[in-house]
């Protein structure tokens, strides 16, 4: 369903705005997803992390780059910003 593109962000519908809130959402997760699989820090005397399988990197980096696809998908169909990549 394409959306009626509104000019400013003021006159999204309440329904828009939960759209693009869902994105950034997915964004966010993702991106701490993929944070906590390559950035975790060792805990003294207690642990070590383990490096990710790779298969598991490669979902996470690719559920980021869709969440990233969607929330530029989004703001392009709803306000009409060009691509923020």
């Amino acid at each position: 369903m394409m959306a009626t593109m509104a000019s400013t962000p003021e006159e999204l519908t309440e329904e828009e705005r939960r759209r693009l809130r869902r994105a950034g959402e997915r964004l966010r997760t993702a991106s701490k997803e993929l944070e906590s699989l390559v950035a975790t820090e060792p805990i003294k005397n207690r642990w070590t992390p383990e490096p990710a399988p790779a298969e598991i990197l490669d979902a996470a980096r690719g559920e980021l780059r869709t969440a990233w696809d969607e929330l530029v998908r989004c703001y392009g169909e709803l306000l009409g910003w060009e691509s923020l990549a």
